[in-house]
């Protein structure tokens, strides 16, 4: 049986970061992180195939995209094409193109985006993208590609649900659900830690909220077994995005370590949830891999964020 090799290659091709560049065609893509337009603030990553997402909450306004020609496609959801303010930007431009950073600018502050986008955990994932403490986010909706083991493949994680459904079985609650399929962001911390952050609404959800130690315990032995044959293409990443002004200067290599977190807004729950969470933390903390420490719970609200005790 061959071993499963992940992969994260995210990263962008040199050309496509001379572009991102200062003075380059796409740094108006850059210059939207830490700025508000029409009062949001926008999301930029990079991603495979030479793109670069820009993201209002949870919904992708813009893609841009190199072509073989030298040129760059801009594209999103036909939800935003169809609308007026859209065929300026969202078209095909030469990179040596005037007037970009206008129509980028007028697209952004006229664009309609249904509320569900931006309100609840989308809110939150803002929220989280914008700290600069405990860690800085590089990236979000983390996927490895390639061949590798699902969380659920570990034994650890077997063994922490079937102790989870006795608990759940003996107070009534609900069983434990699989996983989704991304970690909501990740991080790097002062130490280099890769840190795995796990995004909760704890304003309107209740399973969801108390088990989330458990969906991230399975994230944690996924990275975990993932990271040193990923690690390369991660830290491409964080230097690409140092490089054009994405992420702060001062962020370190990566160590090789995990930190893992559940992150709320603010944090709104009932004192029966957070009994339940605890409960559900302390099991899944028992079958954490060997080396990772606790999973830690932070609230973020516009004026930080703080560790919850």
């Amino acid at each position: 049986m061959t071993t499963p090799i992940p992969v994260y290659d995210r990263a962008p091709s040199r050309k496509l970061q001379e572009l991102l560049s200062p003075g380059g065609f796409l740094a108006p893509l850059v210059e939207l992180a830490g700025q508000q337009v029409s009062g949001y603030y926008h999301d930029v990553q990079l991603r495979t195939n030479d793109e670069v997402h820009v993201y209002r909450g949870h919904t992708r306004l813009v893609t841009a995209k190199r072509v073989p020609d030298g040129g760059l496609n801009l594209t999103a959801h036909s939800a935003y094409t169809k609308q007026p303010c859209a065929g300026d930007v969202l078209r095909k431009w030469r990179s040596d193109e005037p007037g970009f950073d206008e129509a980028l600018y007028r697209y952004l502050s006229e664009v309609k985006v249904n509320s569900s986008f931006t309100l609840g955990e989308a809110k939150i994932q803002e929220q989280w993208s914008l700290v600069r403490e405990p860690w800085i986010q590089f990236d979000r909706e983390g996927v490895l590609g390639g061949s590798h083991n699902k969380g659920a493949d570990f034994p650890a994680i077997t063994d922490a649900k079937s102790e989870l459904d006795i608990l759940a079985r003996s107070k009534g609650w609900p069983l434990t659900k699989a996983t989704g399929m991304s970690i909501d962001q990740l991080a790097i911390d002062p130490q280099g830690r890769l840190v795995l952050l796990e995004l909760k609404d704890a304003s309107k959800t209740t399973v969801e909220v108390y088990y989330s130690p458990f969906q991230l315990l399975q994230y944690v032995w996924e990275w975990y077994a993932a990271l040193e044959s990923v690690r390369n293409g991660l830290q491409a990443v964080i230097d690409a995005r140092v490089a054009v002004g994405l992420t702060p200067p001062s962020v370190p290599p990566l160590s090789g370590s995990i930190r893992a977190a559940v992150g709320f807004g603010p944090d709104l729950r009932s004192s029966e949830v957070k009994r339940r969470y605890g409960m559900v933390l302390e099991i899944v903390n028992r079958h954490l891999p060997d080396g990772v420490e606790p999973i830690e719970t932070w609230a973020c609200t516009d004026t930080g964020a703080s560790l919850v005790v």
